[in-house]
C-alpha cells in the first residue's frame, strides 16, 4: 500500500523513505494489523497452497 503512494505521490522508493527518516532496513511498509488481516483472508480463500489437484479428464463423445 505505502509502497505505491510513496511511488506516485513523492517518487519515492521504500528505501528512499527509510533513509529520508532514519527508519531501520527492515521497517514494515503495511502496519502488522492489515497484515494479519489480509494473512488470514488468504488462508481463509486457500491462497497459497500448493497443487490444486488434477481436473477431471473430459471424455470425447461421439
Amino acid at each position: 500500500m505505502l509502497k505505491s503512494y510513496l511511488r506516485t505521490k513523492f517518487g519515492m522508493t521504500p528505501d528512499e523513505y527509510r533513509a529520508k527518516w532514519n527508519l531501520p532496513k527492515d521497517y514494515p511498509m503495511v502496519s502488522p494489523n492489515y497484515t494479519a488481516r489480509r494473512s488470514a483472508l488468504a488462508k481463509e480463500f486457500g491462497l497459497g497452497k500448493s497443487g490444486r489437484g488434477s481436473r477431471p479428464k473430459k471424455t470425447i463423445s461421439n
